[in-house]
């Protein structure tokens, strides 16, 4: 059976981690008469967290469900080493696994797991290499979130779309890769943080992969704090103004 492998960066996630592997098991269901029936396919749902040491007990929390389902791998990390690296962590595994697709998505509850069988219907109809989570396209949006952090979601997505050629949306890391595509990521990324989205996004576009924009409503974290800080915004701006330059020299090279 072809398997969907989910990868979870966590860090200080005790309290979201429960409700989320809870809602992503119940869509998968692994035995009986529903098997495949909640999310209306036959894969096999393998769940990759990976952990950057959690003050909280998170890692903790992790081997307890892995336990209790058994469909469970724990990444545990040394410290914060950030989510672009613990994404690439994850997807590894996951290759290693020999998921057929890899799901990425927040484990704070801002995604929506119930928004997982549309992603995957997408991916699964064929031709498409990527799937992303969109905020921006039509149906799409955002609730329970501050007008500053909406207002810089939209301005960086705006500024992607305008000056880089992404798809409307291009910051949320929830999205669906296909083997070819996540093997692509693990090997041309080097996004650390949360720049680490945008570049999965170039390195498909660059590659001539087919990416498909899926509506969702994006949801304020059900708990605990933002990890989007000031070094993440420094990270973020400088990656975005080295792949300006990098499409304008290369613009040159094919002028010339």
């Amino acid at each position: 059976m072809e398997k969907l492998g989910v990868v979870l960066a966590t860090y200080n996630e005790a309290r979201n981690l429960p409700r989320l592997i809870e809602s992503l098991e119940g869509l998968f269901p692994t035995s009986g008469p529903d098997v495949g029936v909640a999310c209306a396919s036959p894969l096999r749902l393998q769940i990759f967290v990976v952990d950057d040491n959690s003050p909280d007990g998170t890692s903790s929390i992790a081997q307890r469900l892995a336990s209790q389902y058994g469909n469970i791998s724990l990444i545990t990390r040394p410290g914060k080493l950030g989510l672009g690296s613990a994404l690439r962590d994850g997807m590894s595994a996951a290759l290693a696994e020999e998921c057929t697709y890899i799901l990425t998505m927040d484990a704070d509850l801002s995604h929506d797991p119930q928004d997982v069988p549309r992603l995957l219907a997408a991916v699964e109809a064929g031709d498409v290499d990527l799937v992303q989570a969109s905020r921006y396209v039509e149906g799409g949006g955002a609730v329970k979130v501050g007008w500053q952090r909406r207002f810089l979601s939209y301005v960086a997505n705006l500024l992607c779309r305008w000056l880089l050629g992404s798809p409307r949306e291009a910051t949320t890391n929830f999205r669906i890769y296909n083997r070819r595509s996540a093997e692509l990521m693990v090997r041309e990324s080097r996004g650390r943080d949360f720049e680490f989205q945008p570049e999965c996004i170039l390195i498909a576009m660059r590659h001539g992969l087919r990416i498909v924009e899926v509506p969702i409503i994006f949801t304020g974290r059900a708990g605990g704090k933002s990890k989007l800080g000031l070094m993440q915004n420094i990270r973020w701006a400088l990656f975005f103004v080295r792949a300006l330059i990098t499409l304008y020299l290369g613009r040159l090279r094919v002028a010339k």
